[in-house]
């Protein structure tokens, strides 16, 4: 991993502290679409969703009474499911689970309604993979493992790069000091090296892509630091 980034990305959280009218915790879950597709066109991955989770904490402050900003850093999985076919005849599933760290930076635009406050927000989202790995078996009735899928996913000798840039858009539900969250992030970047192989063997001029989409859930509570 790339290591200035990641201090980077330290440094811009410990400023987002120093500068937050309200910090807090907060949870969620998040149903997430891998996109996986090759320039191979005997073969199709079949991608379904997967279900996970993020945990960490969420930095807020308001610019104007209408306008604000909120930065968030939480430990996220991501989890994505593939039934790959090559030739109508090879079908091999797959389970992807993904940890990274996600650092979305949101503008929030306020609209007051009661006791309540409705925030649309939307910016750009920055993911760092820590650790991932694929489980495949043979989609058969005796489901045979592939061992072959079990290697760490990112690294050196990793099939994916760390790195994710995308952007968020979402609602927020804010009351008193709870806030409620729906929102939807996609991935920018391919995130595929296109240097390995299945399990079966593509030809070696084939490129592969790998893209990530997820709806994102999430419940938290803020305390106010200005009092």
């Amino acid at each position: 991993m790339n290591k200035r980034l990641l201090l980077i990305l330290i440094a811009a959280c410990c400023m987002a502290t120093a500068a937050a009218q309200r910090l807090g915790g907060i949870v969620g879950y998040q149903l997430t679409q891998g996109v996986q597709t090759t320039t191979d066109h005997l073969v199709n991955f079949n991608a379904t969703p997967g279900s996970g989770f993020a945990v960490g904490v969420l930095f807020d402050w308001d610019i104007t009474n209408r306008w604000g900003l909120e930065v968030a850093a939480t430990y996220n999985l991501r989890t994505s499911h593939y039934n790959l076919h090559y030739l109508s005849d090879t079908t091999t599933r797959f389970k992807r689970q993904l940890y990274f760290l996600n650092i979305p930076v949101h503008a929030y635009v306020n609209f007051p309604f009661r006791k309540w406050t409705l925030a649309l927000y939307f910016g750009p989202s920055f993911n760092v993979g820590l650790h991932g790995k694929d489980m495949a078996w043979e989609n058969t009735d005796w489901q045979k493992p592939v061992m072959f899928e079990e290697d760490e996913l990112y690294g050196d000798d990793g099939r994916l790069y760390r790195f994710e840039i995308g952007a968020e858009i979402g609602l927020n539900a804010k009351y008193r000091n709870f806030i409620w969250s729906i929102g939807y992030h996609h991935g920018f970047n391919n995130l595929d090296k296109n240097d390995y192989q299945w399990t079966l063997d593509l030809p070696t001029d084939t490129k592969s892509y790998v893209t990530m989409g997820e709806v994102k859930v999430s419940f938290g509570y803020l305390f106010d630091l200005k009092k």
